[in-house]
């Protein structure tokens, strides 16, 4: 049977890799190597603790005027997006993947919030109790300005209560389906009352909330809303339905009962410490089994930022980066649905297929989908230098190593002999492999050819 058991001998290339490319947005060669034999305890806190806070921009601290023309609020929502996309390309970081993790699952819009300073403070609100405590998190996320105007809290009030936050609250947030009754539901409702919005922050007035008896769960008394989150975070139901959402995002997308059983059981140990139940995870042997690596697709978020700091164009044009994001229907800040966005297979449709490969194929070449030359923040034509990408490697000069190695880098599954031929021969161009040599006029061409022809397979789909 799966467990948790520690795994304490010192990570591979490949296990590095892994790790990296499943906890961070940048599995660079440089970031993988820096783990390679380290334990995966060391190499787990140091991704833990990487990346620091983003600094939010000097508008969303100033309180919205509900006089300010739409034209004007609207253009603040492309700015939310640039601000955090230029953040999560220049930022490694455990910490960033996991909050864009809880954005999926207290799901909020920028259209439906309107304000983009409320955006910006939920995002950091997520980013800060990203590691828990869940409780706090949950507490905080009731009041938070923009999950009151999302589910439409700041509209309900003793003796009118809106049962859309209560609703969610189980069934997306911490329950799931089955597991709670609609009574549960109306009674919940009840004591999430009372909280309005007054400019920047949520603040309850116990005077519109609802302070009398209620039942919720099976528990009897004059709940609030700090009591819900209580009540609701000491059934067993909610700490496996959390662990199985870690799971499924940072494991594999069919979980692991037994594995689930023990995440769940540790929730609940530690008071919902999410930090130390995730490192329990990522510290395993059961995360490291080659039956896990390549058992999860992509998202939109790994394969634009991953595939741009694989190739050192972390300053590329944030703007470009989320219109790559949305066109492969994960818009940041704009889930389809209240739900959040279904991920893993939902990902790959017949249409958003070739568009995965086409926007590879166009970074690898340092052009745009319109075919314009890449650009960074400024403006400024941003080269990708496939050499230099490719001198990373020990044994560059060497093509048949190089293409095993960067193929290695780039697929999570080995590739088979016969795959390493067809790409040694598309780099090679007819050449014979004696006469590689990386500093040639022609190699530039050529590892663009390699690396096209990489990014175009199925297994670079995968993580």
């Amino acid at each position: 049977m799966a467990d948790l058991a520690e795994r304490t001998s010192p990570l591979t290339f490949d296990d590095a890799l892994h790790l990296v490319r499943r906890t961070t947005f940048h599995p660079t060669f440089k970031l993988v190597g820096s783990m390679t034999g380290k334990t995966p305890a060391q190499a787990v806190d140091i991704l833990l603790d990487m990346g620091a806070a983003p600094t939010p921009p000097d508008w969303a601290a100033v309180a919205p005027d509900p006089g300010t023309p739409f034209v004007d609020v609207a253009r603040r929502w492309p700015e939310v997006q640039t601000w955090w996309m230029r953040h999560v390309l220049t930022t490694p970081s455990l910490r960033e993947r996991l909050t864009l993790f809880w954005h999926n699952v207290t799901t909020s819009d920028y259209v439906t919030v309107y304000y983009g300073q409320y955006i910006v403070r939920q995002h950091e609100l997520l980013r800060t109790y990203a590691y828990g405590p869940f409780a706090t998190l949950c507490e905080n996320i009731v009041g938070d300005p923009a999950m009151l105007i999302y589910l439409n809290g700041n509209q309900s009030v003793k003796g009118n209560p809106n049962e859309n936050f209560a609703r969610e609250f189980f069934e997306l947030f911490t329950l799931g389906v089955g597991n709670y009754t609609e009574h549960d539901i109306v009674e919940a409702a009840r004591a999430f009352t009372g909280w309005r919005i007054s400019g920047m922050n949520g603040v309850y007035n116990a005077q519109l909330a609802d302070t009398g008896a209620k039942t919720i769960l099976g528990e009897t008394g004059s709940w609030g809303y700090r009591d819900v989150v209580r009540i609701t975070l000491m059934k067993p139901a909610c700490a496996r339905f959390i662990a199985g959402k870690l799971y499924r995002t940072y494991v594999q997308s069919t979980p692991d009962a037994t594995v689930v059983e023990v995440m769940a059981q540790a929730l609940l140990d530690t008071h919902y410490d999410i930090r130390a139940v995730l490192r329990s995870v990522l510290v395993s042997d059961h995360f490291y089994d080659a039956s896990i690596r390549g058992a999860l697709i992509k998202s939109p978020a790994d394969l634009v930022i991953g595939l741009a700091s694989l190739l050192d164009a972390t300053k590329l044009d944030p703007a470009y980066a989320v219109a790559s994001m949305t066109r492969l229907a994960q818009e940041p800040f704009y889930p389809p649905t209240v739900e959040g966005w279904k991920g893993h297979h939902a990902w790959i449709t017949s249409s958003t297929f070739p568009q995965r490969q086409r926007f590879g194929e166009n970074l690898v070449a340092g052009r745009k989908t319109d075919g314009l030359p890449l650009a960074d923040d400024t403006g400024q034509v941003l080269a990708v230098d496939v050499v230099a990408f490719a001198k990373q490697f020990p044994d560059h000069g060497d093509a048949t190593k190089l293409v095993a190695n960067i193929v290695g880098l780039l697929l999570p599954v080995p590739a088979t002999p016969q795959q390493l031929d067809v790409l040694l021969d598309i780099m090679l161009a007819g050449a014979p492999v004696y006469e590689w040599d990386i500093d040639a006029p022609g190699s530039v061409v050529r590892l663009r050819s390699l690396l096209q022809a990489i990014v175009r397979m199925p297994e670079f789909q995968l993580m």
